[in-house]
């Protein structure tokens, strides 16, 4: 198994676990892990970092999304309220329509 396809099945297993612990959560906002995604993200912008918005899907399972947040907001603090409004503005229509 690749190195990119390892980071990717270590998100995937550390996400279900995560949702696991949590059952009543629909989101989670966490960093990225190092080649998790294909290519570079780029560079967040001043005073943000990188994070991934995992979103639970209706029939279990998870999408995952790589969004610029302000460095200030910790991942600990998103409640789901907040992080369904950041789904609602950045994933694509096909992710919103399995939500």
């Amino acid at each position: 198994m690749s190195k990119p396809a390892q980071a990717v099945a270590a998100a995937l297993e550390a996400d279900r676990v995560w949702f696991e612990a949590h059952p009543e959560r629909a989101f989670r906002l966490r960093d990225p892990l190092p080649l998790e995604f294909p290519g570079p993200l780029g560079a967040p912008g001043r005073g943000f970092s990188w994070r991934v918005l995992v979103a639970r899907l209706k029939d279990g399972a998870r999408t995952r999304l790589p969004i610029s947040l302000a460095l200030d907001l910790h991942n600990d603090h998103a409640k789901d309220a907040h992080l369904a409004l950041l789904f609602d503005q950045v994933a694509p229509a096909e992710a919103k329509a399995l939500l």
